[in-house]
């Protein structure tokens, strides 16, 4: 008798049904595979250009930056700019002055940078998990150069418009984080074990190969996403006939940051374009959330209020520049030629795009320090 019971539990396993993360990447994996097979020429073609877009773009501007976020961290920087600024952070954000650095990096040098010093420092036992998650909500924010350069100059025909867009974007992040301090609870403390990249605390050289060979196994990982979703838009591209329209528009900005803005400046609209590239902007695309979400695993860290910030960040941005574009002068944001960008140019545009948000930044920061001192925080 007990023979028998064994014997049918044993013949008929208990079946484990599918998660619905598991049906969906399934689905879509599925629709990719036929997609690039089906349109392998634009795929291939689209690869390409992503991996041109890295070589030219994407590793000059992040690369240098990783590897100075690293050292900021390791070196103890940031424990300095965290003491000056402790009173500041905790005024405006409810942080200990520990995720300044994320805050300064990930609004200058665009993602993934300000989420990875977050996750650096909490690597090395400066912030809890739940400090992290809050920093992650507003330090993942399109660079200066990208938004003013490539967005503004190249595909709107002017500087304005890009100036404008960074604006946008980061105060609407600056509010998204004051925002967060009432709905991310219970602060906690760092983990008393933390985890070490290669469970060392490097020291001296070792610092600076550390800081090197961590910026390029994560640069890896960006350059990775960026390629497939460049071959990903290609074949969609083929799927929507190459006619660009508004589906093909927002889709590429929730997918993808760069397809999704050039995409927006190339509609009949202008007006419609520039709010959609605000949204797409601060949303920033699935390319970067799972750049994000790459590195952050294996830390235990809730990605949601992560990815609601940046939906309601892209919200906020595309309301801001509707309010723009409705109170000032239509003229002010149309193309410019060569002469009036060369007016701006010498009204003191011409210092490079990270200069001037460096500077509105750092005043920004100066300006948050002093107010808190004058209110003597503590």
């Amino acid at each position: 008798m007990t023979h028998r019971r064994i014997h049918r539990s044993t013949s008929h396993p208990r079946r484990v049904r599918p998660s619905a993360g598991q049906v969906f990447f399934c689905l879509m994996s599925t629709f990719c595979f036929v997609l690039l097979l089906r349109n392998s020429d634009a795929a291939i073609e689209y690869l390409g250009r992503g991996l041109t877009l890295c070589a030219r773009a994407v590793i000059p501007s992040l690369f240098p930056f990783m590897v100075i976020s690293e050292l900021l961290v390791s070196s103890g920087a940031g424990e300095a700019f965290g003491r000056l600024f402790a009173r500041m952070m905790r005024w405006l954000f409810g942080l200990s002055g520990a995720g300044v650095s994320a805050v300064i990096l990930g609004s200058m040098c665009g993602f993934p940078i300000g989420a990875k010093t977050a996750v650096s420092l909490l690597d090395r036992n400066m912030i809890s998990r739940a400090e992290c998650e809050h920093l992650l909500t507003f330090t993942s924010n399109p660079s200066s150069a990208f938004l003013i350069t490539a967005v503004g100059v190249s595909l709107f025909g002017n500087r304005r418009i890009g100036v404008i867009l960074y604006a946008i974007v980061l105060g609407t992040s600056f509010l998204v984080g004051f925002l967060a301090r009432f709905f991310i609870r219970g602060k906690g403390k760092p983990d008393p074990h933390p985890h070490y990249p290669m469970g060392l605390h490097p020291g001296g050289v070792e610092m600076f190969t550390s800081a090197v060979s961590s910026a390029a196994s994560n640069m890896l990982i960006v350059c990775a996403y960026v390629v497939f979703f460049s071959a990903i838009m290609g074949a969609l591209g083929c799927l929507f006939g190459n006619a660009g329209g508004m589906p093909y528009t927002l889709l590429g900005g929730f997918l993808e940051l760069s397809s999704g803005i050039s995409e927006a400046s190339l509609l009949p609209n202008s007006r419609l374009g520039m709010i959609l590239a605000a949204a797409f902007a601060g949303w920033s695309g699935l390319s970067v959330h799972c750049q994000v979400m790459t590195l952050c695993a294996g830390r235990g860290l809730s990605l949601k209020p992560y990815v609601i910030a940046k939906f309601f960040q892209g919200i906020l941005c595309a309301v801001c520049m509707a309010a723009v574009i409705a109170f000032c002068d239509p003229a002010w944001l149309t193309p410019a030629s060569d002469t009036v960008i060369e007016t701006i140019m010498m009204m003191g545009w011409s210092l490079r795009d990270i200069t001037v948000p460096a500077l509105v930044t750092d005043s920004l920061f100066i300006g948050g320090w002093l107010i808190s001192r004058m209110r003597g925080w503590r």
